[in-house]
């Protein structure tokens, strides 16, 4: 756990802060032009120790000759002060040591706080293990806790005031308390959920995700499970090749991860993906949904089936008939183009796809369209050639359907009459 310190540096080394309060005399060697300490509260006078107008020194005189015991205080905290900061939500303690070192007790002993994120550990002084109470013995000393919860990102300041005596003789002392609240590594994925859309069977699909560590600290042992088949980090692991995430993710900085999905079976595949890592006070894990539709390349058929026969057609004449494909694949056919199937057959009208025909270019999944095609025998006898259609089905290059086959017979224009 990282700890805030709070407390405000006069001087390098320890910090000490010197109050004295007593009810006669002045404290041995007060007075003169001392040039060192923090406040002091005097009444002019010629002090048995040494007169003038002092400017230094922490003390109060009342210029007579009466030798009094006087209280001193001086304050200090625990090593370490002011180094860190604390994360916002979590709480770090710093311990204040008084002694005191004049010849009387301090009594009527307050101390108190302000600022919202400072308190005392377990809400009230002396706090929670603190010894100190309203007097202090002379020569004794005693410890209080003071506690930092930050509740925002950024700078915040208090004070810390430290007062005895009583009515016009009361000293008091108000020390500055400063200290920095952080946000914890925050690792931010986007998107959160990959959609690798449809990709074909057998043929694999990429996608780059994007990680962002929004905290004020560096995010640590940042790792990925393996995802399941059919998902995969590009090359087998994380971060994916050209991914440029490793262990650790600094604050403010950014990172990709590739990831992959290479269907071998139709329809919709999904999974969740763990990503881990520390956030400067415990582990914490996000999840990445990946999902993507395996999708059976474009498959274009004749609703007639595998055949079709034209029956008797009389030589010099033409038979039309309309045929349907249909795309039963995943993704659409493109590049489509006919060719004339030969012999006494043709596409109505000499070309693709025939004179009332509907096919084009391109026929999306699950889309059908028509070819019309003529048999026009020059001669007598059966005829037999295949009606096909080249297409792209997704993959790499053209491919042909699987055509039908197509038959008819020629006859005499007088075949069948009587005289």
């Amino acid at each position: 756990m990282s700890k805030s310190v709070f407390l405000e540096r006069w001087l390098l080394g320890l910090v000490c802060v010197v109050v004295v309060a007593g009810c006669g005399g002045a404290l041995p060697g007060a007075g003169g032009n001392g040039n060192e300490g923090g406040e002091s509260l005097q009444d002019a006078g010629t002090g048995k120790d040494g007169g003038g107008t002092g400017t230094g020194g922490d003390s109060l005189e009342d210029g007579g000759t009466d030798t009094s015991e006087l209280a001193l205080l001086e304050l200090t905290e625990a090593s370490g002060a002011g180094e860190d900061a604390t994360f916002i939500g979590s709480t770090s303690t710093q311990w204040f040591f008084l002694h005191n070192r004049g010849t009387g007790a301090a009594q009527q002993l307050v101390v108190t706080l302000e600022g919202a994120a400072f308190s005392f550990t377990g809400g009230v002084f002396p706090g929670l293990g603190g010894t100190c109470g309203s007097e202090l013995a002379a020569g004794a000393s005693c410890v209080f806790p003071v506690s930092f919860a930050p509740t925002e990102r950024g700078p915040v300041s208090g004070t810390l005031s430290v007062r005895f005596g009583g009515g016009p003789l009361q000293v008091a002392h108000v020390r500055r308390l400063t200290g920095t609240g952080r946000a914890r590594a925050q690792v931010l994925v986007a998107p959160a959920t990959v959609d690798f859309g449809g990709v074909l069977l057998s043929v694999n699909g990429w996608n780059t995700v994007t990680l962002t560590n929004t905290g004020d600290v560096d995010a640590l042992q940042l790792s990925a499970r393996l995802p399941p088949a059919p998902f995969s980090f590009k090359g087998g692991h994380p971060p994916g090749t050209g991914g440029s995430c490793w262990s650790t993710l600094a604050a403010g900085e950014s990172c990709t991860l590739v990831l992959g999905f290479l269907p071998f079976e139709a329809g919709t595949h999904k999974t969740t993906v763990s990503l881990s890592y520390e956030d400067g006070l415990s582990s914490r894990s996000i999840p990445l949904v990946l999902q993507g539709e395996g999708l059976l390349p474009a498959s274009i058929v004749f609703a007639e089936g595998r055949s079709f026969d034209f029956g008797a057609a009389a030589v010099g004449t033409g038979v039309d008939h309309t045929f349907t494909l249909t795309n039963q694949g995943g993704v659409a056919a493109t590049q489509m183009s006919g060719r004339n199937p030969g012999g006494p057959f043709t596409f109505k009208g000499g070309a693709y796809p025939g004179t009332g025909g509907t096919c084009g270019t391109e026929l999306a999944r699950g889309a059908s369209c028509t070819v019309v095609v003529t048999f026009a025998p020059t001669s007598e006898g059966p005829s037999h050639y295949v009606v096909s259609v080249d297409f792209s089905d997704g993959r790499s290059g053209p491919t042909m359907s699987p055509g039908i086959n197509i038959t008819g017979t020629g006859v005499s224009p007088l075949q069948g009459f009587r005289w």
